[in-house]
């Protein structure tokens, strides 16, 4: 078993790569998208990546969701890896709304400061 500190530094080193990778997913894939499609992939994408999860219903140390319902849905089934999968699809369908309502905020505060020709 890891030891408390070992433990941590995994978790704080795969925190780090997920939110690099999402960085450099928005840097090579999205470069000339707006900020709002950026946000629209990029907080679901989060989600998906750091959401966490318990290891098995009953143990005290948690993993990412992601990697547990992989795990679990292949070694022991559909129905083990069902406590991971639900706070995998709640945090992922916040995420997605709040992106959607930062998209909608980030289009309307645009479309004020840049008003068309045709209203001037």
């Amino acid at each position: 078993m890891l030891t408390d500190s070992a433990y941590l530094s995994a978790l704080i080193v795969y925190s780090l790569s997920a939110m690099l990778a999402v960085a450099l997913m928005n840097y090579w894939l999205l470069r000339k998208r707006s900020l709002a499609v950026k946000m629209m992939v990029s907080l679901p994408v989060l989600s998906l990546l750091l959401t966490p999860a318990l290891i098995q219903p009953e143990a005290d140390t948690f993993a990412p969701a992601l990697v547990v319902l992989a795990f679990q849905w292949l070694s022991q089934g559909q129905e083990a890896a069902e406590h991971a999968l639900r706070p995998l699809l709640m945090f992922t369908a916040i995420a997605t709304a709040i992106g959607a309502c930062l998209a909608l905020l980030v289009g309307v505060l645009s479309r004020r400061q840049n008003p068309s020709d045709s209203e001037a």
